[in-house]
């Protein structure tokens, strides 16, 4: 399997480097912003916060990673979002399907074995990082990963509705 730099592949930029505790909490689900933090659950969703001083979010389908925390923590966000500190953004060059996202964001996360000793980060080497080129991905991710992406967005969905008909927990964000 012939690998390229994570650079070669996306575009690789550093997030809104937001604190969340400057950001307002959104008042309902449907308009709100989600906030990806270093967490390596909930698809790193943090928290739901308002627009921003007229910062645009990033939009839906781009990957974020961790890179620091939860490090390497890779995920396609389904709904616009901001982003705290020390986060990438990976924006594909040209189209490419949630399937083949969702194959990078495990061929990114193993690369965790480089960044276990000492603290390390992967600030300095998130555009370094080798992942495979495109034509050398492995057929089941055009087959096998079908069921998963269709179970992925309907649990997804189930998800967002759950959200969506909590009553709001006036100590938490979601």
């Amino acid at each position: 399997m012939k690998l390229i730099e994570l650079n070669k592949l996306f575009g690789v930029e550093y997030g809104n480097k937001f604190d969340l505790n400057k950001m307002a909490p959104a008042e309902n689900y449907e308009d709100a912003i989600v906030f990806v933090g270093r967490s390596g659950t909930n698809n790193g969703v943090t928290a739901f916060v308002r627009e921003y001083q007229d910062t645009e979010p990033y939009p839906a389908g781009l990957i974020t990673v961790a890179l620091g925390g939860a490090i390497l923590s890779s995920f396609v966000q389904s709904r616009p979002f901001y982003t705290g500190q020390n986060i990438a953004v990976l924006r594909p060059p040209d189209k490419m399907g949630l399937a083949e996202k969702l194959y990078y964001c495990i061929c990114i996360r193993a690369n965790l074995h480089r960044y276990g000793a000492f603290g390390r980060e992967a600030n300095r080497t998130i555009k370094t990082l080798p992942v495979p080129v495109r034509t050398g991905k492995p057929n089941w991710v055009r087959s096998a990963h079908k069921d998963v992406v269709k179970e992925w967005e309907a649990d997804l969905g189930t998800m967002i509705a759950e959200l969506n008909q909590r009553p709001r927990d006036s100590k938490s964000n979601i």
